[in-house]
């Protein structure tokens, strides 16, 4: 210890020895520390920074000249260079985090993305073709469908049938399970008699459709094919399951019962406040699109505010739509919630949960769970609606799926006059507040929240490059509203 006599000198002297010891130390724990472990980061491009480097959403991703980034497609893998790397690619990088947001990429494989790839895809029309005549006559038209804007020339060709429903309907006992990947013939009512276009339901029947995307975002057709609805069943839950809003014999708050018969499976706790839970339900009947009528079996969509903390919705098959207080204490604005309720509703009417277990022929409707008493509620959501088969409600469908509702939700607000560009601005709350993470059953993990934010990103940049959203709908004082009747939400 230095007195404090000492002399300058020999103070400047002690200071330089002790950091040159300091600098030692810190030498050789750095040298003894184990080196970051590399991770993955999946995601669209959505923005160049610089030439070396390039942007997910707000992830800053470097990719030094040494980056080994290769391209994969049906041909194979091919080499590629840092400059080739395009907003709307696809790619997974492996690497390390450096800082908040900062990314080094040593290695990056490509998928081309919505840029380039010959587009082949399969939809319920949710809203009415206000060009059907044309389409049906062999005429340049244009569908909305699925999420997405498709431009039919005199080339394209078409498979486009405007049977009766009772036609449809019946065609639908040989077509039960539609592959909806691929495009054929099958269910597609092609010899039936035609109706008259003016009074003739087309909404909700299957159009299966293949065509590359143009610069201004549209959808060149190659061919189009007018199918079947889905059937009755594709709206039911399993096991003949009904959920049903009811009262607690013991307490006399408001529940929702899981019930087969008069046998309560299940019991899940409504949020108290009237109010609350009046403004989902009017938001959410107010965002059904108009086509939704068209469904073989009419759906009667209902949206309840439920007692849990996590960040999430869920859409059952019927149209029942579980919205947690943990969301609504999450989103910012009316218009991030109306995207989460038209993506919920496009679950629905696209049938994903009937679509899912028919594609992948999966063991997915086996009853696992036991009668349980009146008095006990359903303390995880996801385990119990897997027990009745239904893990993807809540746990998430294929990412194709997911895709899928995220286009029609994006369409589906748009057409309601809210602001799209709120939506990925949602996904950016998740990753901030739960980085690599989180518990959000919608978006379980970082990865997953980069991926879908960005695909939406992509998605609007892309599918709607020429519009301007500036004044479009973001908030209400209903929403501000709600929110105060709600008080101090917890989150999970």
């Amino acid at each position: 210890m230095l007195s404090r006599s000492a002399g300058p000198g020999l103070k400047r002297a002690a200071a330089f020895f002790s950091a040159m010891l300091l600098l030692h130390v810190n030498f050789q724990v750095a040298a003894n520390a184990d080196p970051p472990s590399k991770q993955k980061i999946r995601g669209y491009i959505t923005a160049r920074i610089d030439a070396d480097t390039i942007a997910v959403l707000t992830d800053q991703i470097r990719l030094p000249g040494a980056n080994k980034i290769s391209k994969r497609d049906s041909a194979g893998d091919h080499s590629m260079t840092a400059a080739e790397l395009q907003p709307g690619m696809l790619i997974e990088a492996e690497g390390v985090w450096t800082t908040y947001h900062r990314f080094v990429a040593e290695k990056v494989e490509v998928d081309a993305g919505i840029l380039n790839r010959q587009i082949h895809n399969s939809s319920y029309l949710q809203e009415e073709p206000t060009q059907a005549d044309k389409i049906k006559g062999g005429d340049a038209a244009e569908l909305a469908a699925d999420g997405e804007s498709l431009l039919l020339s005199a080339r394209t060709k078409r498979a486009w049938s405007t049977a009766s429903p009772k036609v449809v309907e019946a065609s639908i006992a040989t077509n039960p399970a539609p592959d909806t990947n691929a495009l054929d013939t099958t269910g597609a009512d092609t010899e039936a008699p035609p109706a008259n276009l003016a009074t003739a339901t087309l909404s909700g029947r299957r159009v299966s459709y293949t065509g590359l995307r143009q610069p201004d975002g549209r959808i060149a057709v190659e061919r189009v094919e007018l199918g079947s609805p889905a059937p009755a069943d594709a709206y039911k839950l399993p096991h003949g399951m009904e959920v049903v809003r009811a009262k607690d014999p013991q307490t006399n708050i408001d529940v929702l019962e899981f019930r087969r018969g008069k046998k309560v499976d299940g019991r899940l706790k409504l949020f108290s406040d009237k109010h609350v839970q009046e403004y989902v339900s009017q938001l959410g009947d107010s965002l059904i699109p108009a086509g939704a009528k068209g469904t073989v079996k009419p759906i009667e969509f209902r949206f309840f505010v439920i007692e849990d903390s996590s960040i999430n919705a869920v859409a059952l098959p019927d149209g029942t739509v579980l919205v947690d207080t943990g969301l609504l204490g999450a989103v910012e604005n009316e218009a991030q919630l109306a995207f989460v309720l038209s993506h919920e509703i496009a679950h629905v009417l696209q049938a994903h949960y009937w679509r899912e277990v028919h594609e992948t022929r999966a063991q997915r409707v086996t009853l696992l769970i036991v009668g349980i008493a009146a008095s006990v509620y359903i303390g995880d959501v996801a385990l119990f609606l897997a027990g009745i088969g239904m893990a993807s409600v809540v746990n998430g469908h294929q990412r194709e799926l997911e895709n899928q509702a995220d286009r029609l939700g994006l369409q589906n607000i748009i057409q309601h006059g809210y602001d799209p560009r709120t939506a990925p601005g949602f996904m950016n709350i998740i990753v901030e507040k739960y980085g690599n993470r989180s518990t959000s059953k919608i978006w379980s993990n970082h990865d997953s929240s980069l991926l879908r934010g960005s695909f939406l990103t992509v998605q609007l940049m892309q599918q709607y490059p020429d519009r301007h959203f500036d004044g479009r709908r973001v908030n209400s004082e209903a929403f501000q509203t709600m929110r105060d009747n709600m008080g101090p939400v917890k989150i999970d």
